[in-house]
């Protein structure tokens, strides 16, 4: 399964569970699929995914030819790379190049997909302490989420996306119902799903695709 699939359908299950928060009728199929279930599958689907990488691009070198060279080679110490200098027994190894390559490739989207994520809830916490109106049951963690799906670098251009459907929904909530506030729940699924299928031409757009790792 290709990760954009399997975020498409994270996504699809999560404004399921958000649609059908109160709905009594879907109590059983709420009680199945959760939003904490949900982030913690994303998570184990990020890791996996990486791990898998990994393990295809060793066995790619180690297949013979010029990337067989690059398993048995160790990472220059003179690197203006802080963290290579302080484990020289990781990246001096005779893997060090290739534990270089897999965590430069593989596993830093990971870790600032799953970090970022992770500072984004914690920012909507602290925003519920002060702004409660804005959210309403759940919607810190589907926020968790949705930023975990969208991951680094497209989550740069998931949190504008989010101002903007703000603003476009709670225009359409005051001139069709005449209610003041909106809660964050649908313009963060709206942000979602197109980061999803636009976040790379937007990154480009913007210029932010210089973030990809």
């Amino acid at each position: 399964m290709t990760p954009k699939v399997f975020f498409g359908a994270v996504l699809v299950f999560a404004i399921a569970v958000y649609a059908l928060r109160a709905s009594e009728r879907w109590e059983g199929f709420r009680q199945v699929v959760t939003l904490k279930r949900l982030l913690i599958a994303t998570i184990v689907f990020r890791i996996a995914y990486a791990a898998l990488l990994t393990t295809l691009q060793y066995f790619s070198w180690a297949a013979g030819g010029l990337g067989a060279l690059f398993l048995k080679e160790s990472l220059d110490a003179s690197l203006p790379i802080p963290f290579v200098h302080s484990l020289p027994w990781i990246f001096g190894s005779r893997f060090g190049y290739f534990i270089f390559y897999s965590i430069l490739h593989f596993w830093i989207n990971v870790v600032l997909s799953i970090f970022i994520a992770w500072l984004f809830y914690r920012f909507l916490i602290l925003l519920k302490r002060h702004k409660e109106r804005f959210f309403d049951v759940e919607e810190t963690e589907l926020g968790f989420l949705l930023a975990l799906v969208v991951g680094w670098p497209t989550v740069t251009v998931f949190v504008p996306l989010i101002f903007l459907f703000v603003v476009i929904a709670s225009l359409t909530r005051l001139i069709v119902f005449k209610e003041a506030y909106t809660t964050l729940g649908w313009p963060f699924i709206l942000a979602a799903t197109a980061t999803l299928l636009f976040g790379d031409f937007l990154l480009i757009a913007t210029g932010l695709s210089v973030l990809s790792v």
